[in-house]
């Protein structure tokens, strides 16, 4: 029956790869392009390159580079650095992560090493372990205020103010007045 039968020009995305950033990460991901995939229960020793995308669901023990977008997918592990365009992970990485656009972390995904990309998502539930260095393609960090202030919380903020002797004067004098006049 056709039911049964797929069409093999049809591509659908794992289920895995299918995230929230994918709009986003459209450019990392070519329609033509060929996905290199390496199954459960395979090992790969050295280094992988290319303008593919990758899909590992098993090992690799080296350096992950290429072009498009690299999934680290559940049960997939990569133990050593990778770069890409894209970068998502749903298993474990040991490496250094670089991405010209998205490094995703998803739920399960477990990173040991630091990331660098304009653009990092760490979903609530994965384990990260390192630093990460969020540089926009111009290799300029995002512009902050000159005022220190804005830089903190602000409960600290708040707090730091209370701490001044005439800001707490000012404080219990406000309160005074507001509860003389009620």
């Amino acid at each position: 029956m056709a039911i049964f039968r797929r069409d093999p020009s049809a591509r659908t995305q794992p289920a895995a790869a299918a995230t929230a950033g994918d709009a986003a990460a459209g450019a990392g991901r070519r329609a033509t392009a060929a996905v290199t995939v390496i199954a459960s229960g395979t090992r790969i020793e050295g280094a992988i390159t290319g303008p593919t995308e990758v899909q590992i669901h098993g090992e690799v023990a080296g350096e992950v580079t290429v072009a498009g977008l690299v999934l680290v997918a559940a049960g997939g592990s990569v133990s050593g650095p990778i770069g890409a365009q894209v970068v998502r992970v749903v298993g474990r990485v040991t490496g250094n992560l670089t991405a010209a656009e998205l490094v995703e972390v998803g739920p399960a995904g477990n990173v040991d090493g630091d990331i660098a990309a304009p653009r990092v998502v760490i979903a609530e539930g994965a384990f990260f372990t390192g630093s990460i260095d969020m540089k926009g393609d111009d290799g300029q960090q995002p512009r902050r205020s000159a005022n220190p202030e804005h830089h903190r919380p602000p409960r600290a903020a708040a707090a730091a103010a209370a701490t001044s002797p005439e800001t707490a004067a000012a404080a219990a004098t406000s309160a005074t007045t507001e509860s003389g006049s009620q």
